[in-house]
């Protein structure tokens, strides 16, 4: 389904199509984007000066691989998940779109994730949708934020949950701070949906004809997403159940157990982290965070939670940028011949 827009829209539309691949390129691999990994780690070499590098890669070279490639396995069938999810809040959203080319979308978005900081990839993804079917951009990033405040909803209640039952009411005062994130982020998911739904609307009237209707089509997408809550939210607890099955197939390929409520504690609160905008999917605060979950709250060794961290990282940020470097290339090819992504 093509979203016709008025005029102002298509020259907006128009002005961001200019933008060449030469110039996304520059945009992904620029200073900037080095600057944005040089802080992490700095970072990460201040707090692994005190690491048994020896005990930790001779935990990770005794990794089992069948574990191994099963814990890629199960995070791979997440994006297919994933892109079932996004084609139903699309469809709501008023964009019906299959799914095959949503998927490889997908993918392109979770590699620029993976290189830029503040989840740029999803706007990226958001924009190759609209240049793709010609769906509004506005529209299309209302429908990714409507995604991300499923995900950020689930997550807090698998925290909540999974936190009560790993630690009862003894928890470290040093992760209270997780549960007044999550609490933090749930109470600016309700506030950010009543300005959306209430607030907005009546600051529409100030301002230019063309940014009101932007406005209005963000609004839309989000909005009118909720009404696939009934297949979405089912999709989003499989999701989340990919992450904790990953990390707990991670645990098992290195020979170390943790009760399930403390793998699931543990793989909601990591993916908490990676909202934090420094650095490209959470690089530095993910590493650190997990190793000190693993280690105070669990009771790991240093060297064993630095072998848990980098294995589960290379699993779900190493293989998706070699993946999605090579889907880049491809689609980068594919615009240059004036072919299509999908």
């Amino acid at each position: 389904m093509t979203h016709e827009e008025g005029p102002e829209i298509q020259a907006l539309a128009l002005e961001v199509d200019r933008t060449d691949e030469r110039a996304v390129q520059r945009r992904l691999f620029g200073w900037r984007e080095a600057v944005s990994f040089l802080i992490p780690v700095a970072l990460v070499a201040f707090f692994a000066r005190n690491v048994d590098w020896s005990e930790a890669w001779a935990t990770l070279a005794g990794s089992h691989l069948g574990w191994v490639a099963a814990a890629l396995a199960v995070y791979y069938v997440s994006f297919p998940v994933r892109a079932w999810r996004w084609s139903f809040l699309l469809r709501a959203g008023g964009a019906a779109i299959p799914v095959r080319p949503l998927l490889r979308i997908l993918m392109l978005g979770w590699f620029v994730n993976c290189l830029l900081p503040a989840k740029l990839g999803d706007l990226y993804r958001s924009y190759l949708v609209k240049r793709r079917f010609g769906v509004s951009l506005s529209r299309t990033v209302g429908v990714v934020v409507a995604e991300r405040l499923l995900d950020l909803l689930c997550v807090f209640v698998l925290l909540i949950v999974g936190g009560y039952v790993a630690f009862g009411r003894a928890v470290l005062p040093d992760l209270r701070i997780l549960y007044l994130s999550g609490a933090l982020l749930a109470i600016g998911i309700v506030v950010g949906i009543a300005v959306v739904y209430f607030v907005a609307p009546r600051l529409a009237r100030f301002f230019p004809a063309p940014l009101r209707r932007i406005g209005r089509l963000f609004r839309e997408g989000v909005l009118h997403s909720f009404r696939a809550l009934p297949a979405a939210g089912p999709l989003t607890g499989v999701v989340w159940s990919t992450e904790v099955l990953r990390l707990l197939f991670v645990l098992l390929a290195l020979g170390l157990e943790l009760p399930y409520s403390g793998v699931a504690f543990v793989a909601v609160a990591t993916s908490l982290l990676t909202t934090v905008p420094l650095a490209p999917a959470g690089f530095g605060v993910v590493e650190i965070g997990m190793v000190y979950i693993l280690t105070a709250g669990f009771g790991l060794s240093t060297h064993d939670a630095v072998a848990v961290a980098l294995l589960d990282r290379a699993v779900s940020i190493f293989s998706v940028i070699v993946i999605g470097a090579v889907l880049y290339v491809r689609n980068a090819a594919s615009e240059r011949f004036g072919g299509e992504t999908g």
